[in-house]
């Protein structure tokens, strides 16, 4: 009795054994938030614009996009003058008077083209550096000749980062 009782105590250790495992796994999970976002610094000049002057390409701003979508991102910028009017030219407006002055945008260097108001300036296909992408954005107008009655004028920029 007592050698089949030590043969089932070895029976099932060993058996036990058989089921110990000899290497294990862990898996670890993070994740990573979207950073999706459009900074715009304004240059002093752009509260203070002579508008009987003529300028070309005068830096008013500097706007930094930041993404980290690996599908990449679109960047537009609409003109609240231009969209009011359905129009493919922003302009100045004046607050007191039916005048207007015309003028044109470059974004990084390449001319701004608007459609019924809204134009997109940045087309990417993949993430920005952790840093972001700096752009200059440039006004050009010319208030020289065209007896713009007295008043302030303005107009304002929208800038929208969406992920692809």
């Amino acid at each position: 009795m007592k050698k089949i009782a030590a043969i089932l105590v070895l029976g099932v250790g060993v058996a036990i054994g058989a089921f110990a495992a000899t290497s294990g796994n862990l898996t670890l999970t993070g994740t990573v938030a979207q950073n999706l976002s459009i900074t715009v610094t304004p240059a002093a000049v752009a509260s203070a614009l002579d508008l009987t002057t003529a300028q070309n390409n005068l830096a008013v701003a500097t706007i930094t996009e930041v993404s980290n979508s690996h599908l990449g991102y679109t960047v537009t910028v609409s003109s609240a003058n231009a969209v009011s009017a359905s129009s493919s030219t922003p302009d100045f407006t004046s607050a007191t008077s039916a005048d207007t002055l015309g003028y044109s945008l470059t974004y990084g260097g390449t001319p701004v083209t608007f459609t019924s108001g809204v134009a997109t300036v940045t087309s990417a296909s993949a993430k920005t550096p952790a840093g972001g992408v700096t752009n200059t954005l440039g006004l050009t107008y010319d208030g020289s000749t065209a007896n713009l009655s007295a008043g302030t004028y303005s107009d304002t920029l929208t800038f929208t980062i969406t992920a692809n």
